[in-house]
């Protein structure tokens, strides 16, 4: 009993290194160059697996900004939850999908029935296509933001070579 116990924790840690894989991409330092603006943003990614889940601290310009948590749910897919530096949810909890290079963050609706999806179109392991969208229906998206992310300084705790999906 001990023994399948064992096995059945290795195997499940196993599994969610696995899952957790692709998500290492953030991983490290990036200039977020939004379009129509000529100043870029310094972001940095502080990513660990903890257990059966993956987080990224977020710190923007120099200041902590949220904690980012994913659960892998199924393959490709992960529930996410923001969490701002005052512990509380930023919004409803959301999912994340992962396609080969194609990731799509989408919200559940917040208390106003709006609900919000980041797209983000990977170029190899350093540049990131980005668009941030909202809707009221989930038919209709209006682009809010988008730009693109390059990689400035890779991680020092992740070296091995991941690659989207």
């Amino acid at each position: 009993m001990c023994v399948t116990l064992i096995a059945a924790g290795a195997a499940a840690r196993a599994s969610a290194s696995d899952a957790f894989r692709p998500l290492h991409l953030y991983e490290g330092a990036w200039k977020v160059i939004p379009d129509g603006k000529s100043k870029p943003d310094r972001l940095v990614n502080d990513c660990a697996a903890i257990g059966r889940f993956f987080a990224c601290q977020q710190t923007v310009n120099g200041t902590p900004g949220a904690l980012v948590l994913f659960i892998p749910s199924s393959r490709g897919r992960y529930h996410t939850q923001v969490v701002m530096t005052d512990g509380a949810a930023l919004g409803p909890p959301g999912t994340l999908m992962i396609a080969g290079d194609h990731w799509v963050y989408l919200s559940g609706p917040d208390s106003k029935g709006i609900r919000y999806r980041t797209t983000n179109q990977f170029h190899g392991r350093d540049r990131i296509r980005f668009t941030v969208e909202h809707s009221s229906d989930g038919k209709k998206w209006i682009v809010t933001l988008s730009g693109v992310e390059e990689r400035r300084q890779p991680s020092h705790r992740f070296t091995a070579t991941a690659h989207p999906g």
